[in-house]
């Protein structure tokens, strides 16, 4: 990464290209807008590589249910370009992410990941939670989550 990167919220309507292609080819382009992506709470960012988006993701608002947290955000979509992957880039728009939810008062941050993912998320301090489940057509997922406060 160099100085001609930069992470800043965007709309849903940038990132659907990199959600659709990386994660959901298997969808139509349209199925891959969720509903809560259009919600006031919900935050969409992206890094910009020499102006070029590389890398994405959405933090919505949504409690899990064997969860306790205050004000918890769920991380959805988080799709980084196979030509940059490796690069740091899926950890810096997850970082920044945090950092954000944080100043926003958000103590608890989970998601369903990709088993492929599970140890790039450990890396970053993130925990497993219960069994593994399917989510038809993509595969194999296990919660994962971050409390971003000391209780």
């Amino acid at each position: 990464m160099t100085l001609s990167t930069v992470v800043k919220k965007i709309q849903v309507e940038e990132l659907l290209p990199l959600r659709h292609r990386i994660l959901k080819p298997h969808l139509k382009f349209s199925e891959c807008l969720l509903p809560e992506d259009r919600f006031p709470t919900t935050l969409h960012l992206g890094i910009f590589h020499f102006d070029h988006l590389v890398s994405v993701a959405t933090f919505m608002m949504q409690p899990h249910s064997d969860f306790s947290a205050g004000f918890p955000y769920r991380l959805r979509g988080m799709a980084t370009d196979d030509k940059y992957r490796g690069q740091g880039f899926g950890a810096l728009v997850l970082q920044s992410g945090v950092i954000l939810l944080k100043q926003m008062h958000c103590d608890f941050l989970w998601f369903n990941a990709r088993i492929t993912a599970f140890g790039f998320y450990q890396k970053l301090g993130f925990q497993n939670s219960g069994p593994i489940f399917d989510i038809a057509g993509i595969g194999p997922h296990k919660v994962m989550y971050k409390p971003l406060f000391s209780r």
